[in-house]
This record gives C-alpha cells, structure tokens and sequence, in this order.
C-alpha cells in the first residue's frame, strides 16, 4: 500500500497563469512545497502581491509554504534586430556589440558595456539556447569579433551563452542586490543564485545578506549549478552552499547535451555525501505546458531523479505559462510516491556511506537511520532549530517519516526542500528530553502521522544538560494517555 505522505519536494514557479490566489491555493492543496519567484521576469510590485498572496494561503491552509527568489544574475541577452529575426550563416563573421544599435547579420547588439574585456579570444559563445554556435576571434572595447559555425534563425531577446569568461567577471550585479535587498525586506526563504561559477559566489552573496539581516532571519542560499566552471568547482560550491539546484537548461547549453545526465547523477550524489539539499530544474514535464498529460520519457525522467537522490523537484514553465499547471502539480505526487516506494522497498539509502569526517553528527546519522528501521519506528523526530541533523539522516533515505519540529513558522519553511521531511508545528521546547518527547508526541498524534503504540525515534544535538553539549538518541513509544511517550531505550 503506498504512503500517502510524500517524501520528494516539489517547487513551483509562480508566473502569469498561477498568480492568483486562486491558482496559487489549488497549487497549496495539490502539493506545492515551495513557491518560487523569477526575477528575471515581473516587477518588484507583481512579487510582493504573490508574496503576501502565499503567505497567507499558508497560514489559512496551517501548512508551510517556503517562498524562493529566483535571482536573475548576469543574463546576457542579444538586443533588438531589425524585422525581429535574423539569419546567421555558417562561416559569415558577426560581431556582437555593446554599442547602441539596430541588430542585423553583420552586428547584434548585446549587454553589459564592458562585456568585451571578459571574453577570452577562441573561446565559444552560444545563441538561441544553444542551436547557434559562434567563435569568438578578437575583440576590442565595443565588439566581440566571431565566426559563425553553426548558424540558423535568432530573434531579438535570445539569450546568449559565453561559458569562459574571465574569472573577474561579476555574477553577482546591481540589479541582484536591489532584487536581494527587496526580497530581505519581504521575508523571503531562500535566494536562489544564477550563474554560480566558484565558491567565492556563493560567499559573496552570504556576506551580503549578513550585513542586512539577522541570522534567525537569514534566506538559505541555492546555487544553481549551470556554467562549465560550476562542475569543476562543484565540490567547493556544494560545501558553501545551503541548497544547490541542477539547473539543467544552461547546462545543456554550456556541455554537451549527452553529459546532462551524467552531470546531474555527480551533483545530486556530491549534494547527498555532503548532507546538502538539491533541487533538479528543467524541462521537468515541459510537454505539460501546452498537453494535458506527461510523457511517459517525462515520467521516467522524475522517477530517475528520484532514485538518484534527488531532494526537490521544481516546475518552471509548466506552472509560470502553462496551461495545465494544477495537474502538473499532481503528476509530480503520483509518480514521486510510486518511485519512493521502490526507493524505500530497496532501501537504497542503507548503502550510503557518510563521508569519514570523524564527525559524531554523521556516525550519529547514520546510526539514527538505521535504529529507526530496526525497530521498526513510524517517525524520526528531532528540532529543526539542528537542521544539519536532520539533513544528514535525510539522505539515508529510509522509511520512517523524519519531523522537524519547531514553535517558529520561518524555521518551518526552511523544511520545504529537504527529502521526507515533515515539518510540524509544536507549542515551545525546553531542552528537557521529556518535553522534546512528549511535545512530539502531541504533535505527531493531532498530525495523524503516528497514532497510540507506534514507535518514534528521538534525536537531539547540541542539547545542553548539566552543562554539556552533545547528542541525545532516544527510542519512545506513543501511549495516547494525556498525549505522552513510553522511553523504551536511550
């Protein structure tokens, strides 16, 4: 019999045909975990009224609903061209150019000014999502010299791919920061950045938001992982980062196509070794944008997502434009609750070997993991306040339901990327052990996710008792009576 509790996160993105509240409470109820924002499209007024819109959909529904924003980055894109298209052929020499001009086969305008002083002679640049390839042969303070050597048609806004650019090239521009600053203002969740090529990224963004917002306030940082330069330092970069998303458009674009998947098996296991949420973008059910129902590639697509690992699953399109976003959303929870079933019935998670750090949190993970199958626990219970914690249980991808509790709705959303885990709202903890487990106990009962004589298994770090710092596991009963739970063994 399948669970009904769905362990795989699902994202969508809010766009034209979901930004109302309407649409936005129909996604909510058919599973929307996380509710994310695109920058590089809508203004600042369109995203507060779909911020305050989720909001409280969230608090009428009593369910968390994370919020992500989505960071444009350094978006180059190729200007107006006269007539709105252009032919490119192979072998014709075209310059693209930072001046003020109308585009045509011999120049097309593209930005930033000083974008020439970045780009390496002999180096490749892509147009039109990567069917038109060009050669860059000199540049100079206004243009970029190139060969064309595959042409085809290019319209006027087509994005433009320069996978080597100079490591002094910034990724993280002013236009991010006013985005960033507005959405700090607003309580945003997580902050997703675009065009990650080092950890040095990642850092600078995480400085930024420390200057301007508490910790306990504080977005967790995504990045996306889409530039050539992104996979060589990716170890770094997953290190640094709070979330990180296989971003699989760009990457298709910058490497070969063949080596997508690939791509994305090394990201989502590196994410997994290192305790690291991820999110797998893209083409996820693009044949959903404009038919009703997925294919059956699109299906086994997610399913294989799922068995490799991965924590979330984000809509983009299919939810923004799409005609059928609702059903996307649906698609998404039937097919994720049959793949977790062969994922838990395999117990694929117990093979996974915690990297050897000498680190109690992840002998301890490991071992909480594997108690709860042993004793046949419904639920892993620990604060959310130890996040890391329950992360690195999370990974193990074993059966019981893992609830991070917290009395702090914000601390609650953070939850909303992470595999099987259930976030549940609990009146305030003491560091008691008995109230941490009776507190859960009372919880997990009104949630229906466990009922009177189930086993849960209780874990805290960093619990502070007689002035000592460590880890407390215990294993519990619920006994129903008053709410409370049965220690059978700590």
């Amino acid at each position: 019999m399948l669970s009904k509790i769905r362990r795989t996160k699902i994202v969508c993105t809010i766009g034209p045909a979901t930004s109302n509240r309407r649409i936005i409470e129909k996604l909510a109820r058919a599973g929307m975990d996380c509710a994310r924002l695109n920058f590089s499209h809508g203004n600042p007024a369109e995203h507060l009224r779909v911020i305050r819109e989720v909001r409280e959909i969230s608090k009428r529904l009593r369910s968390p609903i994370a919020i992500m924003q989505d960071l444009p980055g350094p978006k180059i894109r190729v200007g107006k061209i006269a007539g709105g298209s252009v032919e490119l052929r192979k072998g014709a020499t075209v310059a693209l150019t930072t001046s003020e001009t109308m585009g045509d086969s011999h120049k097309l305008p593209v930005g930033p000014k000083d974008l020439p002083k970045y780009v390496l002679p002999g180096s490749t640049i892509f147009l039109s999502d990567g069917s038109i390839r060009l050669r860059v042969s000199e540049t100079t303070d206004t243009d970029i010299i190139c060969k064309c050597e595959i042409g085809g048609l290019l319209l006027s806004g087509k994005g433009v791919n320069i996978p080597q650019l100079k490591q002094t090239f910034e990724t993280f521009t002013d236009r991010d920061k006013e985005f960033l600053s507005f959405g700090l203002e607003h309580g945003i969740d997580f902050v997703a950045v675009s065009f990650v090529r080092t950890a040095k990224d990642i850092r600078t963004v995480q400085s930024f938001i420390r200057e301007r917002s508490s910790e306990n306030k504080a977005p967790l940082v995504v990045a996306k992982i889409e530039k050539k330069d992104a996979i060589s330092n990716l170890d770094e970069i997953v290190r640094e980062s709070d979330a990180v998303m296989v971003a699989r458009g760009d990457l298709g674009v910058e490497n070969p196509v063949e080596e997508v998947p690939v791509l994305q098996k090394m990201v989502i296991s590196k994410c997994n070794a290192n305790a690291v949420p991820v999110i797998t973008a893209t083409q996820i059910l693009e044949s959903m944008v404009t038919n009703p129902s997925p294919t059956r590639a699109e299906v086994s697509d997610i399913a294989n997502a799922i068995f490799d690992g991965t924590d979330a699953l984000m809509l983009s399109e299919e939810t923004a434009v799409g005609k059928y976003p609702i059903e996307c959303v649906q698609v998404l929870d039937r097919v994720s609750l049959i793949a977790e079933e062969q994922l838990l019935s395999k117990a694929s998670g117990s093979n996974l070997e915690a990297p050897s750090f000498g680190r109690v949190q992840d002998a301890v993970s490991k071992a909480v993991s594997q108690i709860s199958v042993d004793v046949q626990a419904k639920a892993i219970v620990s604060p959310l306040d130890d996040g890391e914690l329950i992360q690195k249980i999370s990974r193990f991808r074993q059966g019981p339901v893992i609830v991070g509790i917290s009395d702090q709705e914000r601390i609650l959303r953070r939850g909303k990327i992470i595999w099987g885990l259930s976030p549940v709202r609990t009146r305030k903890t003491t560091t008691s052990l008995r109230d941490l487990l009776d507190t859960s106990v009372e919880a997990l009962l009104k949630e229906k996710i466990i009922k009177t004589g189930d086993r849960i298994v209780a874990v805290r770090d960093k619990l502070k008792l007689s002035r000592q710092t460590g880890i407390m596991l215990f294993v519990a009963e619920a006994t129903g009576k008053e709410r409370k739970a049965q220690t059978l063994a700590g």
